[in-house]
């Protein structure tokens, strides 16, 4: 199964926890993969979007703009999603992501506006 996003913005986040569940109706497991190397996929709290600025705003300071050598120009967009990981698995409970009471599971676009895939295995 796939979601394909069409992001907006060149860095920030998109709930795509209701989409994933849209998709899945048994099973035991949910992988959520994102095979793009300027992207990620996280599980993190939802309620309050103050989290995720204060994310972006930390990852800023951690990966910095510099003068990196990949010509592309996009090396901290890379570096971010090397960081933040391309996968989660999440175990299913009643046809749905059994996540924790504020958690959410977000894609997180580094280097848009792009078209992404996200692809989700249930087992």
């Amino acid at each position: 199964m796939e979601i394909v996003i069409n992001t907006q913005v060149k860095q920030g986040a998109i709930n795509i926890t209701d989409q994933i569940n849209e998709k899945i109706s048994s099973g035991k497991s949910c992988l959520i993969y994102c095979p793009h190397t300027t992207s990620s996929i996280i599980i993190n709290e939802g309620n309050d979007e103050d989290v995720i600025k204060d994310f972006f705003s930390a990852l800023e300071e951690i990966v910095p703009k510099l003068d990196f050598l990949h010509m592309e120009g996009n090396s901290s967009a890379h570096i971010k999603s090397i960081l933040c990981g391309s996968s989660v698995q999440i175990p299913i409970k009643s046809g749905k992501l059994n996540l924790g009471r504020w958690q959410k599971v977000f894609f997180l676009e580094f280097d848009g506006p792009r078209k992404r895939k996200i692809i989700i295995e249930v087992t």
